[in-house]
């Protein structure tokens, strides 16, 4: 497979999970004509014709996050989430440690994220993750209000 396939192969990808061409600029460092020329292609197929997504392969994110929206009643959308949540710094320490090196296959990347979770101090997720929910029942009680 040549490397050419196999970059387009990644931006087709990257695109039909939802990534903005900007967003796989930054992750990947492909040349910028590259990941707009597939993005403009990707985005004509699309509107034209369905291009060559079909209806079955098309971004899945999109039918989750709507069936929860429907069916489940505490469902927080991306929208909602706190910015600060505690876990942000320990999801990107996590992607931090498993990027160090590019990884080839799934079973890699997740033997990767299997022993970065495992060298996590279990003392400081507890304590970050303690801090936050006594903050938030502070918010519940304070009715959404300020708290300090």
């Amino acid at each position: 497979m040549s490397s050419e396939l196999e970059r387009r192969t990644a931006i087709i990808v990257a695109l039909r999970c939802g990534c903005a061409p900007k967003e796989i600029l930054d992750f990947f460092k492909f040349p910028k004509a590259t990941v707009y020329s597939i993005a403009k292609s990707f985005k004509e197929s699309e509107d034209i014709e369905e291009g060559f997504l079909t209806p079955e392969r098309k971004t899945p994110y999109r039918f989750v996050q709507n069936w929860c929206l429907e069916n489940l009643e505490m469902f927080w959308s991306k929208e909602f989430w706190p910015p600060s949540n505690p876990c942000d710094y320990y999801l990107g320490r996590l992607e931090r440690d498993t990027n160090k090196r590019a990884h080839n296959t799934v079973d890699s990347l997740k033997a990767a994220i299997i022993q970065a979770v495992a060298n996590l101090s279990r003392e400081q997720v507890a304590h970050a993750v303690g801090r936050f929910r006594h903050r938030v029942e502070a918010v519940i009680v304070k009715g959404g209000s300020w708290i300090e």
